[in-house]
């Protein structure tokens, strides 16, 4: 019965060292949180707008016509000149304005 005594005696005292010792064991947390959920992005809905119509109106436009009177002021008559294009000046041509020779 003393070997019996001894066995429980051990295995008591063995129990209440293990159970001492717990509070300086690592030990694991599990938490869990419910937070604000993230942001979320919606695209918003076409909106289509009708142009305004456009009118436009053209400018008035001033145009000042411009007049020389004295334009031909120095023309000279060019006697070099071969109106109807034989090849004779017309200073040489018999008819200097027919085309079709004799």
């Amino acid at each position: 019965m003393k070997k019996t005594l001894t066995i429980s005696a051990s295995v008591l005292a063995l129990a209440t060292l293990m159970f001492a010792a717990t509070p300086a064991m690592a030990r694991v947390d599990v938490g869990v949180n419910i937070g604000v959920p993230g942001p979320v992005y919606m695209q918003p809905q076409p909106v289509y707008v009708q142009p305004r119509p456009v009118y436009v109106q053209p400018q008035p436009v001033y145009v000042d016509r411009h007049y020389d009177r004295h334009h031909h002021k120095h023309y000279r008559k060019h006697y070099r000149h071969d109106r109807d294009g034989d090849g004779v000046p017309n200073r040489y041509d018999r008819r200097p304005n027919n085309p079709y020779r004799y």
